[in-house]
């Protein structure tokens, strides 16, 4: 999927859910940002899992967060505050709580303005030098209450970014790990499961059926190499 540069809210994006692409109308990486009930009524789903199934199928991928499922654009609310707590949640989901560690390589961020039919979007300011509280649940980091302050008295409207989380494929050459040169690795997330991709949803993986997809993707790879 191309770079975008601006979307409109409320218009449909071009495109639909694919083995390749997903849509989240929320930003909650993983599933310790969502609350036990929130998960029982099944209110969200983690984005762990579609990052997981996109980085086990090997495949150039896209995931969109805050577009509808029914590819209506809504965007979220970010200064830029906001934007940096999301890439240090995600370098902090990636490096330390997935199995094993996925190099920096495999994953991208691009934050994509949204305006209005009526209005230019304006996206510039200055990130305060202050920690972030990673991971945790929704509303317990100082940015995140730095927004809600700024929608309820109106004062510094918050631009508008479409998150878009890039999957790239496994490079033998630029692994860290010596030992996923030969094949790329099958990865866990946060919560010790396995996802892959099928048509355009996940599906977890158990441990009988990843030894056998591990040997078919091998054989698959290696015959390629060979023709």
């Amino acid at each position: 999927m191309a770079r975008h540069e601006i979307l409109v809210l409320d218009r449909i994006f071009s495109g639909e859910e694919t083995r390749q692409m997903e849509f989240k109308a929320h930003d909650r990486l993983s599933s310790s940002q969502i609350t036990v009930d929130e998960l029982d009524r099944k209110l969200f789903q983690p984005a762990s899992r579609t990052i997981c199934a996109f980085l086990n199928i090997n495949e150039e991928c896209d995931l969109f967060l805050g577009i509808m499922d029914s590819g209506r654009v809504k965007g979220h609310y970010m200064f830029a505050a906001q934007k940096e707590h999301f890439q240090q949640n995600l370098n902090l989901l990636m490096r330390k709580q997935f199995s094993p560690p996925v190099d920096d390589y495999r994953y991208s961020v691009n934050f994509v303005g949204v305006q209005t039919e009526h209005e230019t979007f304006k996206g510039n300011d200055v990130v305060p030098n202050k920690a972030h509280k990673l991971l945790d649940k929704p509303g317990h980091c100082w940015c995140e209450q730095d927004i809600r302050i700024a929608k309820r008295e109106n004062s510094k409207k918050p631009p508008l970014y479409v998150i878009q989380v890039k999957i790239h494929k496994w490079d033998p050459k630029r692994e860290s790990d010596p030992e996923h040169n030969v094949i790329w690795p099958y990865y866990t997330n946060e919560d010790g499961k396995c996802y892959k991709r099928h048509q355009a949803s996940n599906h977890e993986v158990m441990q009988d059926t990843l030894y056998e997809e591990t040997a078919i993707d091998v054989t698959r790879f290696y015959g390629k190499k060979g023709s």
